[in-house]
C-alpha cells in the first residue's frame, strides 16, 4: 500500500474516534495522547518502509551479456602483421618456414612454382615435422650456417612439407619416391617436376650436419645457366 493511503487512512480514523461525541465522553486526555503516539508511529513504520523498497535495485531478470568489440585498430593491426610476414617470406629463401598440420601443401607448392618461376630457382622440398629432432637439426644449421645459407638464398627457394600423424601427406608424397627417413630432401625444377630424391644421413657428420657435404649437395643441383 502507499504511503500516502495509509497517512489518509490513520489520519481519518483518528478523526472518527476523536470526533464523535459519544467518544469524546469516553475518552481521556490520556487516551488522546495513546492513539497520537500510535497514530504517529504507524505514520513512520510506513515512510520508512516505502523508503527502504524504494532503495532495493531491481533484480536482473537474466545476465548481462558480454559483447567482444573488435576495433579498426585492432583490424589495422592483424592486417599489418600479415603484410610484414608476407614481406619477410618474399625476401626469404623460405616458400613455407614452419611445418604445420594444418597447411594445404598442394597451394603450397603452386604458389611455390610460380615465385621459382619468376626468380629462376629450383625448390627443395623439406619433409619432416616438429616430432624430429634431425629436422630441427639441419633447419638450425641452414639458418646459422653463413655459407649453406648464402648458397640456398642464390639458387634455391624451401618449401616445407608437412609429415605427421594427424597430417601425412599421403596424396601429395605418393608423387614421389619412398622416404626411408626424416627430414627428406627432394630437388624440383622451377616448373615442379622431380630432379632428385636425397636422404640425408649421407649429409651427416657426427652429432649434426656436414657443412662440406650440405654444399657440395646444393652445388651439384642449383641452376648451372
Amino acid at each position: 500500500m502507499a504511503f500516502g493511503s495509509i497517512s489518509g487512512l490513520v489520519e481519518s480514523v483518528l478523526d472518527s474516534l476523536l470526533r464523535g461525541s459519544s467518544m469524546v465522553q469516553l475518552v481521556s486526555s490520556h487516551s488522546r495522547f495513546f492513539f497520537m503516539v500510535l497514530g504517529t508511529s504507524i505514520l513512520s513504520y510506513a515512510g520508512c518502509n516505502q523508503q527502504r523498497e524504494s532503495a532495493i535495485p531491481d533484480r536482473p531478470t537474466r545476465p548481462e551479456e558480454t559483447v567482444a568489440v573488435i576495433t579498426p585498430s585492432a583490424i589495422v593491426e592483424d592486417t599489418a602483421r600479415e603484410n610484414a610476414k608476407e614481406e619477410r617470406l618474399s625476401q626469404s629463401f623460405y616458400t613455407v618456414e614452419h611445418y604445420g598440420d594444418d597447411r594445404n601443401t598442394e597451394e603450397d607448392l603452386t604458389r611455390t612454382i610460380a615465385r621459382a618461376r619468376t626468380e629462376k630457382k629450383r625448390i627443395l622440398l623439406q619433409v619432416g615435422g616438429e616430432w624430429c629432432g634431425w629436422c630441427k637439426l639441419l633447419t638450425s644449421f641452414i639458418e646459422k650456417n653463413d655459407s649453406v645459407r648464402s648458397s640456398l638464398e642464390k639458387n634455391y627457394l624451401l618449401m616445407k612439407v608437412t609429415y605427421t600423424q594427424k597430417q601425412p601427406n599421403e596424396a601429395f608424397l605418393s608423387a614421389y619416391p619412398k622416404i626411408v627417413g626424416y627430414p627428406h630432401l627432394f630437388v624440383l625444377d622451377d616448373d615442379g617436376k622431380l630432379l632428385h630424391s636425397q636422404d640425408t644421413s649421407p649429409l651427416e657428420e657426427g652429432k649434426g650436419y656436414s657443412e662440406g657435404r650440405i654444399l657440395a649437395f646444393l652445388e651439384e643441383w642449383k641452376r648451372k645457366d
